[in-house]
């Protein structure tokens, strides 16, 4: 009896604290701060997939059809922030840099956005693919 209350014990919280992020998702749009306002970017212009494993995010940008931009690396999740180390990729500027998003996840959409000292500096919106 103890081996079977155990057991669902082990599941139902492998349910509770299952990774919402794992698998693939393609960009929707974005929304990014420039020096006087804000851009924003739409698929299809703007092409991304992002790849979640357990431990490492990744993903490949794509701009009308062209090669943008690649990079990943670490990541955890902690008090409802999606936080990414980056530890590869085409943009030197992003490399070693941590980036805490706020994020909220509603059916297959993830929204997710960045502040730095008050200011929204980027709000995306992605996908789930799988």
């Amino acid at each position: 009896m103890k081996a079977y209350l155990l057991t669902g014990l082990l599941l139902v919280s492998g349910q509770i604290f299952a990774n919402p992020f794992l698998g693939s998702w393609e960009f929707v749009e974005g929304k990014y701060a420039v020096d006087d306002g804000y851009v924003t970017a739409k698929a299809p212009q703007l092409t991304s997939v992002k790849l979640i494993t357990k431990t490492h995010f990744n993903y490949i940008t794509q701009k009308n059809g062209q090669f943008h931009y690649a990079g990943g690396g670490k990541y955890i999740i902690k008090d409802q922030q999606f936080i990414e180390k980056f530890g590869y990729g085409n943009i030197p500027s992003l490399l070693g840099k941590t980036m805490a998003f706020d994020y909220k996840i509603e059916g297959d959409l993830w929204h997710h956005s960045l502040t730095e000292n008050g200011k929204l500096v980027e709000a995306e919106i992605w996908r789930k693919l799988d």
